[in-house]
């Protein structure tokens, strides 16, 4: 496998693997803690990934903990939540430069780990939980993320089709919760959800940059293997079924611009082919969607299409004038059913693939979407370099295309538009 890509269990439900890739002058460590995603421990997972990143025992306020992190050639800590499947990645990233440019040799990338170690393991603490001005503080900024999101409305309606999507599944549920859920988080509820974050989550450690990594790797098995780890969450995904009928929900808000989004299920196990399909049909600018729904015939301002694989989804979404929205979904689905009788030329597959090679090269631009990259095909059990995934796109035939457009299915129509009138 390319990037020399490595992986091992180093204790229960913990797993290390590290990406070796000379090209990089700095190093990342990624700790993802994978939970089941439920309305009252999402927000908390959230709100401990911010305080556990911003000060410990070590470093006990947000200024000594940079300075330390300056005085390392800039090193970072940060924190990150997202949703993957029915699951919930919690986040904790170190990133720095390697020992080798350090001016004085330094052990950067040791003092990096240590740093990452010192706020996992032992974290600020008041009267044995988590301090209430600091848990206040946390809780607000999360707030504000969260209403931050409310207002994009381009981002809130793909929440709302998501909860329509797959209404009754974990999935369905924000990653970051909800304002009113993050409310009732107190300092001993986020101690306690830093203590299962520790203690009952599957665990995925991931190194990339140019190190081998080897004394970051001994240093966190050692700090692991002091935990008591006995029952492991659960954190797999299933497919999500199609509904028996189509789901159709509109909200009314007071925005300019109506937003749709129209999800699909599908049944395809042939996952490049379903991307080459989803590129060909609403992935790119010379995609049926942009080219027909946007420019030939002027029904939106922006039409796209998405893969989530993980829960065999394919989302299309759209901004559109409130008189146009049963238009554009008209020629939506019928440029769905060009693509399942094959109205599509070799040219728009290979445009298709050059579309899909240039974007697989991105992810060996950073340390980060690099990172990405192999948890998402860690998760999926399908790891695999981003130019072997390259590689199996040009395997793709006309005739598989076809049959991936022939397994997407209508399963929820969501709109978001403008108040009624009084």
């Amino acid at each position: 496998m390319a990037n020399n890509f490595q992986r091992r269990e180093i204790g229960k439900g913990i797993y290390f693997s590290r990406i070796t890739d000379p090209r990089f002058k700095l190093n990342l460590i990624s700790v993802r803690f994978l939970a089941p995603v439920s309305e009252e421990a999402a927000p908390e997972n959230a709100v401990v990934s911010r305080i556990i990143t911003k000060a410990c025992s070590k470093y006990p306020s947000f200024a000594a903990l940079n300075n330390k992190l300056s005085a390392l050639y800039a090193a970072r800590i940060d924190a990150h939540v997202s949703k993957v499947g029915d699951a919930q990645s919690i986040g904790i990233t170190v990133s720095c430069i390697d020992n080798k440019y350090a001016l004085e040799n330094e052990k950067v990338n040791e003092e990096a780990t240590d740093i990452l170690i010192s706020c996992l393991f032992d974290p600020l603490l008041e009267n044995g939980v988590f301090p209430e001005k600091t848990v206040s503080l946390e809780k607000q900024s999360l707030i504000d993320d969260i209403e931050a999101e409310l207002n994009d409305k381009q981002v809130y309606a793909s929440q709302r089709a998501a909860e329509v999507m797959y209404r009754d599944e974990p999935a369905a549920i924000r990653s970051l919760g909800n304002a009113e859920q993050v409310k009732r988080i107190t300092p001993e509820s986020a101690y306690n959800a830093y203590k299962r974050l520790l203690n009952n989550c599957r665990i995925e450690i991931i190194c990339v940059g140019c190190s081998d990594f080897e004394s970051s790797r001994k240093k966190l098995t050692e700090a692991f293997a002091r935990l008591e780890r006995k029952e492991i969450f659960a954190c797999g995904s299933k497919a999500s079924p199609l509904k028996n009928s189509v789901a159709e929900v509109t909200d009314r808000l007071a925005v300019a611009q109506s937003k749709m989004v129209l999800g699909f299920k599908t049944d395809c196990e042939n996952i490049p082919a379903l991307q080459m399909m989803s590129a060909i049909y609403g992935g790119t600018t010379t995609s049926k969607l942009f080219m027909n729904v946007r420019e030939k015939l002027s029904l939106c301002y922006y039409c796209w299409s998405s893969i989530n694989r993980t829960k065999g989804s394919l989302s299309v979404s759209i901004g559109v004038e409130n008189e146009n929205i049963e238009k554009a979904k008209n020629e939506i689905l019928a440029q769905l059913e060009a693509m399942k009788n094959g109205d599509f030329s070799d040219e728009d597959i290979e445009y298709a693939r050059m579309y899909r090679r240039n974007h697989l090269k991105t992810f060996n631009d950073s340390l980060a979407s690099l990172e990405a990259w192999y948890f998402t095909g860690i998760y999926n059990d399908d790891i695999k370099a981003p130019e072997e995934a390259v590689v199996d796109d040009d395997k793709v035939t006309r005739e598989q295309i076809i049959q991936a457009a022939r397994s997407v299915k209508l399963d929820t129509v969501y709109i978001l538009t403008s108040e009624e009138e009084k």
